[in-house]
C-alpha cells in the first residue's frame, strides 16, 4: 500500500499559498490607494459588492480545501485496511461509500452493478463546492452589469444635453466620465474576481478527482469476505 502512504492531501496548503498572495495583493491594493479610488469613482458600489463576495467565496474555498484534506486522510486510512471495516462509527465520504458497497454486496448485488454508488460518490466529493463555479460566473456577470449601468449613465448625460453651451458641454463630459469610470471599475473587479475564484475552485475540483479515485480504488481492492456484513453472516 505504498501508493496510499506516499499520497498526501495538500489542497489546504495550496490554498494557503493562494490566500497569501491574495493577502499581499490586498495590502498593496489598500496601500497604493486603489481601494479608496474604487470607493470614490464607482458610485454604483457594484465593484465593492464584487470584492466583498470575493472575500467570502475565498474563505469558503479555504474551508472546503481543509475539509477535502480531512476526507483524503480518511480515505487513506480506509485504503490501508485490506479488508472491509464493519461497524465503524466514523463519518466520512470514504466510510459511507464503503458501508454502502458492503451493504449492497450483502444484499446479493454484483460488483459490476454498483455504478449508481459510484455516481453518488462523485456527486458527494463535489457537492460542497459545486456552487463555486456559479459564484465565479456571477462575479463576471456583475462586472458586466456594472458596465451596462455605466454606459446607461453616459448615454443619459448625452440625452439630457439640450444646448451647445460650453458649461453644459463640460457638465456632460463630467457625467460621461463618471459613467465610464463605473463601467471600467466594475468590469475590472468582476473579471479579476472571477479569475481568482476560478483558480481556487479548479484546485478543489482536482482534489475532488483525486479523492474520488482514491476511494474507489481503496474500496474495490478490499476483501469483503472478511466482513461480518456478508450474506453468510446475516441470520
Amino acid at each position: 500500500m505504498k501508493l496510499y502512504r506516499d499520497s498526501t492531501g495538500r489542497t489546504f496548503l495550496y490554498w494557503l499559498a493562494i490566500a497569501g498572495l491574495l493577502g499581499l495583493g490586498a495590502v498593496l491594493f489598500i496601500q497604493f490607494g486603489l481601494f479608496a479610488l474604487f470607493w470614490e469613482q464607482d458610485t454604483s458600489r457594484i465593484s465593492l459588492v464584487i470584492l466583498g463576495g470575493l472575500v467570502i467565496a475565498s474563505t469558503h474555498a479555504g474551508y472546503r480545501s481543509w475539509l477535502m484534506d480531512k476526507e483524503y486522510e480518511s480515505a487513506r486510512d480506509l485504503a490501508s485496511s485490506l479488508t472491509a471495516r464493519s461497524g465503524s462509527n466514523t463519518s466520512s465520504i470514504a466510510d459511507d461509500y464503503q458501508r454502502a458497497v458492503t451493504k449492497a454486496l450483502a444484499n446479493g448485488r454484483n460488483p459490476a452493478d454498483l455504478v449508481n454508488l459510484g455516481t453518488d460518490l462523485q456527486q458527494q466529493v463535489r457537492a460542497g463546492h459545486a456552487s463555486g463555479w456559479f459564484v465565479a460566473d456571477l462575479m463576471i456577470k456583475l462586472g458586466l452589469l456594472g458596465t451596462v449601468i455605466g454606459f446607461i449613465f453616459m448615454l443619459n448625460s448625452v440625452a439630457q444635453m439640450e444646448t451647445t453651451d460650453l458649461n453644459a458641454a463640460k457638465l456632460m463630459l463630467t457625467q460621461m466620465s463618471g459613467g465610464m469610470r463605473i463601467a471600467l471599475f466594475t468590469t475590472l473587479a468582476g473579471l479579476s474576481s472571477g479569475l481568482i475564484l476560478g483558480v481556487q475552485y479548479q484546485l478543489l475540483d482536482r482534489a475532488a478527482d483525486r479523492l474520488f479515485g482514491l476511494i474507489v480504488t481503496a474500496v474495490d481492492t478490499q476483501d469483503f469476505r472478511g466482513s461480518d456484513t456478508s450474506p453468510d453472516a446475516n441470520p
